[in-house]
């Protein structure tokens, strides 16, 4: 099905506009009848081998209020009258009982109090959101500074689709336009700054997120022209006492257990990651679960003290 826009009027007659995509399309459509001229302006709906289903139809008379209207609509901007809207009658009443007159007004908004509105849906909020786009406008960020970091990360995202100019480290991740899985992991992790997140290997990063969050992270990383850390060359799983060695120095806190199943063993890496352990960190600083056996709590204990030696050798 094809939604088309066809203009009615004594100038024009008939005419077809061209295919609906917007509100703003309507709204240029009624900005064709000039002056004191009546006309119809009709949504279609046009599916093959059916009659054309009139979604809706806006009149404009000679009276002076649609003259009003007709200098309004033919330009949209902030100062839009809402009642010019083509716009539910619900939603429209809801808009003026709560003071709403203008664009500008609804840009002072969050998109989240529209949701929670009984009567507002899905097709109403991104009408308005496609005529607050054409208005050089958008709605307000929400109060909440977990909500609001998620939607600058939205804005974002939805604004930088090729290579942009590189980010400062200080900036928030929010910057990146990440996924939203992504953003959640890296902030319930800590990483506040591009900086925190480019300090990671993809390894690490692993233990963090999942790999397609990974993926994801490293094409908008590369976007801004940043990286993240090379990985360490990988061990083979059998190990000599200078390839442990140095196998250990190449681990930091932030290693994900589960590569660390050559020095801990297949059953102590599944049970410290059902117990809650992310990362080599956690080894260090928590209490070692109960369900963990006798000869794997020594193997365990003997890695979280050769990992200790090896972070204060490197620190010194």
């Amino acid at each position: 099905m094809e939604r088309w826009i066809l203009l009615v009027s004594a100038e024009h007659a008939y005419q077809v506009l061209g295919p609906y995509a917007s509100e703003l399309d309507r709204l240029r459509a009624l900005g064709r009848l000039n002056g004191n001229q009546s006309g119809n302006v009709l949504v279609l709906d046009v599916e093959r081998g059916k009659y054309p289903a009139i979604r809706c139809v806006t009149t404009r008379g000679r009276s002076g209020m649609q003259n009003a209207h007709t200098k309004s609509s033919a330009a949209i901007s902030p100062d839009t009258r809402i009642d010019e809207l083509h716009l539910k009658p619900k939603a429209l009443g809801i808009f003026l009982d709560n003071g709403l007159k203008t664009l500008r007004d609804l840009a002072a908004l969050p998109e989240a109090e529209l949701w929670a509105q009984h009567g507002i849906g899905q097709v109403t909020v991104e009408k308005l959101r496609s005529i607050l786009h054409s208005a050089g406008l958008r709605f307000a960020p929400p109060a909440d500074a977990v909500a609001r970091l998620h939607w600058e990360n939205r804005q974002r995202r939805a604004e930088v689709l090729r290579p942009a100019a590189p980010v400062p480290d200080d900036a928030a991740i929010s910057a990146l336009g990440l996924l939203p899985a992504a953003l959640t992991a890296a902030t319930r992790r800590g990483l506040k700054t591009v900086s925190d997140l480019v300090s990671y290997t993809p390894l690490e990063l692993a233990g963090v997120m999942s790999r397609r969050a990974v993926r994801d992270t490293i094409e908008r990383l590369r976007l801004f022209g940043r990286s993240l850390q090379p990985e360490s060359p990988r061990r083979p799983n059998g190990f000599g006492l200078i390839e442990r060695s140095e196998y250990l120095n190449s681990l930091s806190v932030r290693t994900p257990v589960k590569e660390l199943r050559p020095l801990l063993g297949k059953r102590a890496t599944s049970a410290l990651r059902a117990a809650g352990f992310e990362a080599a960190g956690d080894i260090l600083s928590r209490s070692l679960p109960e369900r963990l056996s006798e000869r794997d709590r020594v193997r365990v204990d003997r890695f979280a003290l050769e990992l200790r030696t090896s972070l204060e050798t490197r620190r010194a």
